[in-house]
């Protein structure tokens, strides 16, 4: 073992026990849930819901962020997915949730140098160097930057140990609490959600389906000239360790923010088509679509995708009623569009075709369209909420995640190419 392997933080490791974990994750939840009680007095003014529910939203959200950065793990991945949905809660817990798509604070090198040593070998005999600072640390694991002997720049991905003891325990009591959420909670489809939210987070400890999922990926894109997708270097890929090409690039958020109109309208046409291609041609999609995970290069007006532990695989019949799906948005008939959602099975609060069609505007791709993009996306949001989905198909969870998401980047640009094109294209080609 090499200094740098020594360390007094060496045993870092998730906080608590498994026991002790579960007993916040129960807690935090029953604490929020509290405060919504007095919504349930009689004869309770409007005025004084609304006040009682703002102070609940807001102190809420913070309990939440607050206990998601303690525990990380598969808490803080339902934080991060909750975010991306700003059509299932109230803005003060998208507001605060989202902060936690930032980089949150590092493991010590010394613990990941441990993991590499234990599941690969020894950090210094593998790597000619190898970056102590960590590129990037989420949830479950944390990325650092190293050269290989034969000169090649790496990125090597490291889960924090103890993660697959306990994720799949946390995932579980996750998706216990939102089926018991769902009885309090008007007009979502909670249990559909959180089975997806469920198998996702437990597969995002599968290296070596991970691993699979980048070479499926880097295949599917492999003569798309606009998308770079990192080779895997499977001779040091194991156990907790995964080790890829290292990409350049800027996150997308921020590169979006400093870019003039043209680069941000080129960025997302490649985004949003190299989605296109995996719902309607590929059937594998990617569906952690933070915009950490999309790292634009400017000079070569390229995307490059990391991250592929949260896929998901579309069935055959789901794609092909997708490509009905769009090619009705094509011809802007909302009222098909409508019955198309209601055949793949989508149900409103309402109850009926009728609800569906404010929904819809995901898939119109009428350019004339009333009113700015961002407007559009705002009334989808406040529909979303006014007539919520109460029944959404599990295959679609994260199909639906993608799209509001892409609905919410394209909000706040014109883009000066047609949606229509980019659809008909990859229609064309999947037939």
């Amino acid at each position: 073992m090499g200094d740098h392997d020594v360390d007094v933080n060496e045993s870092w490791e998730l906080p608590g026990t498994r026991a002790s974990r579960r007993m916040q994750i129960y807690g935090v939840a029953a604490k929020v849930a509290s405060r919504y009680a007095p919504l349930a007095v009689p004869r309770l003014s409007e005025r004084a819901k609304r006040r009682i529910k703002r102070r609940a939203d807001e102190a809420g959200a913070r309990d939440l962020h607050r206990t998601a950065v303690h525990l990380r793990g598969g808490f803080l991945k339902l934080g991060q997915f909750a975010s991306a949905r700003p059509d299932l809660l109230p803005e003060p817990y998208v507001r605060e949730l989202s902060k936690l798509q930032d980089r949150v604070p590092p493991a010590p090198v010394s613990v990941i140098r441990r993991v590499i040593a234990e599941d690969v070998g020894p950090v210094d005999e593998i790597f000619a160097t190898f970056d102590d600072d960590s590129a990037s640390a989420a949830s479950l694991a944390q990325v650092h930057r190293a050269t290989l002997p034969d000169g090649r720049t790496v990125a090597v991905k490291v889960q924090y140990p103890r993660v697959a003891e306990l994720v799949p325990d946390e995932a579980k009591d996750t998706r216990r609490i939102l089926e018991l959420v769902a009885h309090l909670v008007r007009g979502v489809d909670l249990p559909t959600i959180a089975t997806a939210l469920e198998r996702t987070i437990t597969d995002e400890v599968d290296y070596k389906q991970e691993a699979a999922y980048l070479e499926a990926f880097r295949k599917n894109f492999a003569d798309e000239p606009t998308i770079e997708i990192p080779a895997l270097v499977p001779e040091l890929s194991r156990g907790r360790v995964l080790v890829m090409e290292w990409i350049e690039g800027e996150n997308l958020a921020k590169a979006l923010a400093d870019a003039d109109h043209e680069e941000q309208s080129e960025a997302l046409r490649i985004l949003v088509d190299a989605f296109l291609k995996q719902i309607l041609v590929d059937g594998l999609l990617h569906a952690d679509p933070h915009p950490g995970n999309f790292l634009w290069q400017s000079d070569r007006r390229r995307l490059g995708m990391v991250d592929f532990g949260a896929c998901d695989r579309i069935p055959e019949h789901t794609r092909l009623a997708l490509r009905q799906l769009y090619q009705a948005g094509m011809r802007f008939d909302m009222a098909a569009i409508g019955d198309a959602l209601h055949e793949l099975g989508f149900r409103t609060e309402s109850g009926d075709v009728e609800g569906l069609v404010a929904f819809a505007s995901l898939f119109d791709f009428d350019p004339g369209s009333q009113g700015s993009r961002e407007e559009n996306f705002n009334k989808l949001v406040e529909a979303a909420r006014e007539n919520p989905l109460l029944k959404i198909p599990d295959e679609l969870i994260m199909v639906g995640r993608v799209l509001i998401v892409q609905t919410g980047l394209l909000g706040h640009i014109e883009p000066t190419w047609d949606m229509a094109e980019l659809v008909r294209a990859r229609i064309d080609e999947s037939t």
